[in-house]
């Protein structure tokens, strides 16, 4: 029996990336409400630091014409100031709209896809290539604010199993403490965060590839927790989560932070952690060590289906974060 073609490529590129140095992956950005620059130059160097990945960037076209904000009084001169950036938008219409048609990065290159995007819905060709590659076996990683993206798309949806969404959309799930597995909750509840601030992330499938060899517990650098994680839900697999303080503005409740799901033969990792608003100045959300950790070795393990990356030395214990540059953290492997 022949493989159709985008199976046959695919099994072919990951064989060959197996077998050579390092497995090519694609960080997709762009447009997105959070620092998209600042998030992909840290999960590249992330992944860089690995040796494991031969990593590119695919990088949406600019949007050459920002929204105009609304005042609470609309003036004269706020409706002069929108006449004018109406005339813009219309003049640089034709331009944005020919860049954005062209832009389809060739995701058949790639045994990965880590997506750092959270903005418009990419032209239809894009969806296709990106459904079929993902079908047919592709890997990816979502990052923090990416499962915010696409609310519309059905398939994305499907892939994802839990993004942030309306408060009538799909389900929500949650982990009950007493048992660790996951349940249905919070109807009439839409997706939400509190304020940022360190927090105990609990392991939940410690025999998970990615996840062998993590504490039961450690302490993540401050960051936001995402509550209220809704979707189809359909074969979602909570691999950790974190309680999500009240008195932090939280739901009360044990909050997926990490979770799978699988689309055709492909794997989806979703991680919710790794916030970086612009104008940061702080990036310990993305240099915590367990953050990065999970980045490499997820990428790792929806590349390959395995995980040969060790957990580092240093890591983070329940009452201490750790929070290194990049470049400094020390890996190491084992073929297994």
């Amino acid at each position: 029996m022949k493989l159709p073609l985008h199976l046959l490529a695919g099994a072919l590129l990951l064989s060959a990336a197996t077998a050579s140095a390092k497995l090519p992956l694609i960080i997709v950005n762009g447009r997105n409400n959070h620092d998209w620059k600042a998030t992909t130059e840290s999960l590249r160097a992330t992944l860089d630091g690995t040796g494991l990945f031969d990593v590119s960037v695919s990088t949406a076209p600019e949007d050459k014409v920002l929204p105009l904000p609304r005042p609470k009084v609309e003036d004269a001169a706020y409706l002069e100031a929108k006449q004018r950036h109406d005339e813009l938008v219309k003049s640089l219409a034709p331009e944005q709209d020919a860049a954005w048609a062209k832009w389809q990065p060739d995701f058949s290159k790639y045994v990965a896809v880590v997506l750092d995007y959270n903005g418009p819905t990419w032209p239809e060709p894009m969806r296709k290539a990106f459904v079929d590659y993902v079908r047919g076996g592709g890997g990816v990683l979502l990052i923090h604010g990416a499962n915010n993206s696409f609310p519309e798309w059905g398939e994305f949806n499907e892939m994802i199993g839990l993004g942030w969404r309306n408060a009538g959309f799909g389900v929500a799930l949650t982990i009950d403490p007493a048992t660790g597995g996951a349940v249905e909750c919070c109807p009439g509840e839409a997706s939400s965060a509190g304020a940022k601030h360190a927090f105990v992330v609990t392991t939940r499938q410690p025999g998970h590839p990615v996840l062998r060899g993590f504490p039961a517990e450690w302490l993540h650098a401050t960051d936001e927790l995402y509550h209220h994680m809704r979707g189809p839900a359909q074969g979602v697999t909570i691999l950790a989560s974190a309680y999500s303080d009240p008195q932090q503005r939280g739901s009360g409740r044990h909050e997926p932070v990490l979770w799978e799901t699988a689309f055709g033969k492909g794997r989806v990792l979703t991680c919710s952690l790794g916030h970086l608003w612009p104008g940061d100045k702080d990036r310990s959300a993305v240099q915590c060590v367990g953050f990065q950790t999970l980045v490499a070795r997820g990428a790792e393990y929806v590349a390959t289906g395995k995980v040969t990356l060790d957990v580092p030395a240093d890591f983070p214990t329940k009452d201490k974060p750790l929070i290194v540059e990049p470049a400094a953290v020390k890996w190491s492997a084992e073929k297994r």
